[in-house]
């Protein structure tokens, strides 16, 4: 089973998190946990003529495993693998 959860840093977040976890005691399989956090495009317009890409994607994945951090921390806490993204967009 795969099981895909979006993760924003909330404690909703993290209640979902949760309910995966406890699901592996009734599954008859450990499930595919994917972690997806999806930050806001930011740049636009003229932005980029004083911000440079990198420096743009750099933001964008600092603030998605800030987000991610919570829900990170209680899977490796009980031992489920994962996979996680970061993408930008609405």
């Amino acid at each position: 089973m795969k099981i895909l959860i979006p993760v924003d840093g909330s404690s909703n977040a993290n209640r979902a998190v949760e309910y995966a976890i406890a699901s592996k005691t009734w599954l008859k399989e450990t499930p595919q946990v994917f972690l997806l956090n999806v930050q806001w495009k930011l740049a636009s317009g003229n932005v980029k003529m004083f911000i440079s890409q990198e420096t743009i994607n750099d933001y964008y994945r600092e603030q998605g495993l800030e987000a991610l951090a919570s829900a990170r921390a209680l899977l490796d806490a009980a031992g489920l693998a994962y996979t996680y993204h970061i993408s930008i967009g609405t």
